[in-house]
């Protein structure tokens, strides 16, 4: 069965678009990791297994457990899940789906732009994910169509 990777630590988002997911591409099996580190050792040991990833920017550097915090935020976990994969030729594509519409100090846009110059292999596009809209949806699976078609 084919896969995509969700890399996502928000439950919320996270419980969206793995719905979104089942219902548009149920002929996937959806693998989630919830933070940095166990996302980054799925990737490098498994990416090539994958059809699709969908990351998330900024994430906890460990999955969070009932006796610990999750440690700490790291805003840069996706951007520095994409170099890793650059370094091992991990050739799966990605797909950013952020809440944020600013990185550091750069525009969502400038930030796509960066992506696709330095990670050309792997980045594709990003969607913008709100609650409280659904336009992120159609952003979304016209994206992995074009991607996995």
């Amino acid at each position: 069965m084919k896969k995509i990777l969700l890399v996502e630590d928000y439950e919320e988002k996270a419980s969206n678009i793995l719905a979104f997911l089942k219902q548009e591409f149920s002929n996937y099996k959806v693998i989630q990791c919830t933070s940095y580190n166990s996302a980054q050792e799925e990737i490098f040991e498994h990416g090539s297994d994958y059809s699709l990833i969908l990351l998330d920017m900024s994430m906890s550097t460990y999955d969070l457990s009932t006796d610990a915090s999750g440690g700490l935020p790291e805003p840069s976990a996706g951007q520095y899940i994409l170099e890793g994969m650059f370094l091992r030729q991990i050739m799966t594509p990605v797909i950013v789906v952020t809440m944020y519409n600013v990185f550091g100090r750069k525009q969502l846009e400038a930030f796509d732009i960066d992506l696709k110059k330095d990670y050309p292999q792997n980045y594709k596009s990003y969607v913008y994910y709100s609650s409280q809209k659904n336009d992120w949806k159609n952003q979304l699976k016209k994206q992995i169509k074009e991607i996995i078609a």
